[in-house]
């Protein structure tokens, strides 16, 4: 029991450490990470009217409208459709680092963002 809580801790440790290294330069991520770590199953009508505001805005960028679209159309899981922009925001380098953090975290998401995932939410969600 001692060493699945020292272990469990060791875990979480990590996680926030390595989600701190991708802390969010941008409200549209902060706002999208509040929201993935209180989600569970799909977004809340006001979730999805914070989502729509991102996706309309002129400050968001276009990869922060993809994941804010993707996001909206959850449940459960993403579709497939929005699982491969999400992939391609992922992998692709040129994107901001917060924004592939969060795809990444989006791509494993089902029903609920998991214990590791939710750490890292919360320090792309930190000011």
């Amino acid at each position: 029991m001692k060493t699945t809580k020292i272990l469990s801790a060791g875990l979480l440790f990590a996680a926030l450490f390595a989600a701190g290294m991708a802390q969010a330069d941008s409200a549209a991520i902060r706002t999208m990470a509040n929201i993935a770590m209180n989600m569970n199953h799909f977004p809340s009508d006001e979730d999805k009217a914070a989502l729509e505001a991102i996706i309309d805005s002129d400050d968001a960028s276009e990869d922060e409208a993809d994941i804010a679209l993707a996001m909206s159309n959850i449940e459960h899981k993403l579709t497939s459709e929005d699982a491969e922009r999400l992939t391609d925001i992922a992998n692709d380098s040129s994107s901001d680092a917060a924004a592939r953090k969060l795809a990444g975290v989006l791509l494993k998401f089902n029903h609920a963002a998991g214990d590791a995932d939710k750490a890292t939410l919360a320090a792309l969600a930190a000011n």
